[in-house]
C-alpha cells in the first residue's frame, strides 16, 4: 500500500502530498464529538451535500488521483485510503513518522453525510475557527498545532478565495509557517 500510494502522491506528473494532506484533514474535519457524526470514517465526501462544501472545492481530483488503490487494494476502505494519504504526505515531506492503524469503513449510500459548513473558513474569523475545533474536541493548543499543516502546499483562488503558498517551500514540512506567523 505504501508504494502504490507514494506512486500516485509523487510522480512525473508531480507532487501531489499538499493535496493528499487536506484531502485527510477535510475528510476529518466534519467530525463533531457530541454526535460522533462526520469525520474520515465512511468517505462521505463522495457523497452531498459534503461534496459540494465549497470548503472541499478541487478535492475530486485528489480523490480520482488515489481511487486506483481502491482497486488495487479492495479490502481498503476509501475512508482509510484518504487519511493513510494524509499521513503519507506528511512524512514523505520530511515530517514525522506517524502511526496509523486502519478499520475505518466506507458509507455506500451516503445517508451520514454530515451537512456542509462545519468546515473551517479563514474569511470568519478566529473565534469561527475555535468554534470548529472545539467542536471536534481541540483546544487551543491543538489548532495551533494543527494549523501547521499551512506549511504544506498554496493557496488557489478557486478553491479558497485566496492565492499563494503559505511558505516558500511548499513541499517541505517544516516550522518556516509559524516562524512566519511570529516574524512576518
Amino acid at each position: 500500500l505504501r508504494s502504490a500510494m507514494k506512486e500516485a502522491m509523487i510522480n512525473s506528473k508531480g507532487n501531489c502530498c499538499p493535496f493528499a494532506m487536506r484531502l485527510a484533514w477535510h475528510a476529518s474535519g466534519t467530525y463533531d464529538a457530541k454526535s460522533k457524526t462526520g469525520g474520515s470514517d465512511g468517505a462521505t465526501m463522495r457523497f452531498k451535500p459534503e461534496s459540494t462544501d465549497g470548503a472541499n472545492a478541487g478535492l475530486d481530483i485528489m480523490r480520482d488521483i488515489v481511487a486506483p488503490i481502491k482497486e488495487k487494494f479492495p479490502d481498503v476502505s476509501l475512508a482509510d485510503i484518504w487519511t493513510y494519504a494524509g499521513k503519507m504526505s506528511i512524512e514523505e515531506s520530511g515530517g514525522p513518522k506517524i502511526q496509523f492503524s486502519f478499520g475505518r469503513g466506507d458509507d455506500e449510500t451516503g445517508k451520514n453525510c454530515p451537512e456542509n459548513g462545519r468546515l473551517p473558513d479563514a474569511a470568519k474569523g478566529a473565534q469561527h475557527l475555535r468554534d470548529v475545533f472545539y467542536r471536534m474536541g481541540f483546544d487551543d493548543r491543538a489548532i495551533v498545532a494543527l494549523s501547521g499543516g499551512h506549511n504544506l502546499g498554496s493557496c488557489h483562488t478557486d478553491r479558497s478565495g485566496f492565492s499563494g503558498p503559505w511558505t516558500t517551500n511548499p513541499l517541505k514540512f517544516d516550522n518556516e509557517y509559524y516562524i512566519n506567523l511570529v516574524e512576518k
